[in-house]
């Protein structure tokens, strides 16, 4: 009997045209990259450790950091230009809407960098780019959904500077630059703070009309570039006007956690600003942050959620927000897709050896029956 089966797969496997062994290879390995792949990785996501979905004592916030999405001036030509585009919007579309489905967040958060070539995109490329950010991530309309711009948005690093239109071309596409967003216990203070061009005095006053807004018990501000990490004497006094509970922010595409235990006391001195990083890019599961000392401050940096960036590490921030005051916080870790690339560039002269040896196999049995 056993041997009746051996001779049966052997002809089955002789009966293989080089077409269709080609095609069944090739659909293996396009299935494993394309799908399983990421199915693969979100199962490795930790669990969402919330005891009620009441949005009125746990607040999930989902965060989507330096998405860049990639433009036409700076990008080869056609063809290549096209398909890069293409393969990178579809891998931000595929792992934005894992991540939804799986956190179904109360609010989500946009970090800024929203488009690569935002600040100096034609009317028309603009357009096109707009299009593409909300095809990529509708399914945030669910929810509510929180935007602050970043440097590619509107300009603002190195000689790409701000102008009027840009920062109104972004509110009439987003939303304000800033201002005060609340989501039941939070009040997220949108802050625009360039530690490089903003001036104190304007940033100070723009400080205090937002406090008039806050009416949360929690205050969390998010701002594209890092705040915690700069100068005392350019933060310290905007912070004593906010008195926030957590900052949230991006732009350098990594995962950081600054801890500074005593940056809002009164008693400390103008020099001395006692800030502490942690390295989060390995980050497994969750970490706890405590919000109820009142003169602490932490920040958490988000990583890109990009594989264009050039950051081994790509992921969507989470955060699990307690009205009791404390934080859990992970990183929901994506895919590595050059990794993916490569192994279509592997995939393919291994398909041609293997098919070559079956073309062989095939070739001798069949000479051998004559």
């Amino acid at each position: 009997m056993a041997l009746i089966r051996r001779q049966n797969m052997l002809r089955r496997i002789r009966n293989l045209s080089l077409r269709s062994v080609t095609l069944l290879m090739l659909t293996a390995v396009v299935i494993s990259n394309e799908y399983l792949v990421y199915w693969i990785q979100s199962w490795r996501w930790p669990a969402l450790p919330v005891s009620s979905r009441d949005p009125q004592e746990e607040l999930v916030v989902l965060f989507v950091s330096d998405p860049q999405l990639i433009g036409i001036q700076d990008e080869h030509g056609f063809p290549i230009g096209m398909i890069t585009r293409w393969d990178s919007d579809r891998y931000l579309r595929k792992t934005f809407s894992l991540a939804y489905s799986y956190t179904q967040p109360d609010v989500v958060v946009f970090l800024g960098d929203l488009m690569d070539e935002g600040s100096k995109a034609t009317r028309q490329e603009y357009q096109s780019y707009f299009s593409r950010f909300d095809h990529i991530f509708y399914p945030s309309r669910s929810s509510k959904v929180v935007y602050i711009p970043g440097d590619n948005d509107i300009g603002g690093e190195g000689a790409d500077f701000r102008t009027k239109y840009k920062t109104s071309r972004f509110e009439r596409h987003f939303e304000n630059l800033t201002g005060v967003v609340n989501a039941h216990f939070v009040d997220f203070i949108k802050l625009d703070f360039r530690s490089q061009f903003d001036s104190f005095a304007e940033k100070r006053e723009v400080m205090m009309e937002m406090t008039h807004k806050l009416t949360a018990p929690m205050r969390i501000i998010i701002n594209h570039e890092s705040i915690i990490s700069q100068m005392k004497m350019l933060v310290y006094p905007l912070l004593k006007i906010a008195q926030p509970n957590l900052i949230f922010s991006g732009h350098w595409h990594e995962s950081f956690h600054y801890v500074c235990e005593t940056c809002l006391s009164s008693n400390e001195d103008s020099a001395h600003w006692p800030v502490h990083m942690r390295d989060l890019r390995k980050l497994g599961g969750w970490t706890e942050v405590d919000l109820t000392n009142l003169i602490s401050i932490n920040e958490v940096m988000v990583p890109t959620c990009s594989y264009r960036m050039g950051t081994h590490n790509m992921g969507y921030g989470l955060a699990l927000i307690r009205r009791s005051g404390s934080m859990m916080y992970t990183v929901l870790w994506l895919p590595q897709r050059y990794t993916q690339l490569y192994a279509y560039l592997v995939a393919l002269p291994a398909m041609t050896f293997i098919v070559f040896l079956l073309y062989i196999f095939i070739y001798v049995n069949k000479t051998h029956r004559r």
